[in-house]
């Protein structure tokens, strides 16, 4: 993979949550089983891996907005996409204990894992003087949890897309973040997991994205377009970012 080049000093950081700050554990599939068999539903990671699939390719996730900003309709969404994955797995019709069930399995602290190097780089940026914000598509309680995690006090402002009424990769939940920031496109950078909806979603407002892959897959696996390949900065760990942004690396930090 050629080197990645080194990027200007931002005026405004952007940074995805989800497999870029924090990931549940055990993962997405385990915390899911958790619940379900609370709830007498009894199914394998093979399974639900294969209704996610499934799930997320349908016309429910390609939808980006807008949509009404309100807790219930968050809510909504929520049970919708469950149970789109419970009809993959022929559980059709569930109460909402059910869905009740599991938000409740993934609202909580200790279902997720923050990335060991997240903290040292997030300080690293605050004292370089950098000004940070998330994009995240995520449900109602993002800033909560960011709060519960203590990681949300490195942020100024937060484009959460329940909040927004549009997820990435639709421009408005970039526009609304610039809007929140005072930030210009051209002075800010975002980092992201997905290149559909971080690194497309950022360029069609004229912000920079940096493609972040924790899980060690290459361009290729992770269907970044060959013309891609060498236009979009690629880092397996917020030190890497700070590289590529040029801040010191703490001593000792610990690479994910």
């Amino acid at each position: 993979m050629p080197e990645a080049k080194r990027l200007f000093r931002p005026d405004v950081l952007f940074l995805d949550v989800g497999d870029t700050l924090i990931r549940p554990q055990p993962s997405w599939s385990g915390l899911y089983i958790e619940a379900l068999r609370g709830q007498g539903i009894d199914v394998t990671e093979e399974q639900l891996d294969r209704a996610f699939a499934s799930a997320t390719t349908s016309e429910h996730r390609s939808f980006e907005g807008p949509f009404a900003t309100t807790e219930h309709e968050s809510w909504q969404r929520i049970v919708a996409f469950d149970q789109l994955v419970l009809d993959q797995l022929g559980h059709h019709r569930q109460p909402e204990s059910v869905f009740r069930a599991i938000e409740g399995r993934f609202s909580v602290a200790g279902s997720w894992h923050v990335f060991p190097d997240v903290l040292p780089a997030l300080d690293a940026l605050r004292e370089a003087g950098i000004r940070m914000a998330v994009i995240s598509n995520w449900t109602w309680t993002a800033v909560e949890l960011l709060h519960e995690l203590d990681l949300a006090a490195h942020f100024e402002a937060f484009a959460i897309s329940a909040r927004v009424g549009y997820q990435k990769p639709h421009a408005g939940i970039f526009r609304h973040a610039l809007e929140l920031t005072g930030a210009a496109p051209e002075r800010a950078i975002h980092v992201g997991d997905q290149y559909r909806a971080d690194v497309l979603g950022a360029r069609s407002v004229g912000i920079t994205p940096v493609l972040l892959e924790r899980r060690g897959r290459d361009h290729e696996t992770i269907g970044v377009p060959e013309e891609d390949r060498t236009n979009v900065p690629f880092i397996r760990d917020l030190l890497g970012l700070l590289e590529l942004l040029e801040v010191p690396v703490p001593a000792g930090a610990p690479r994910s």
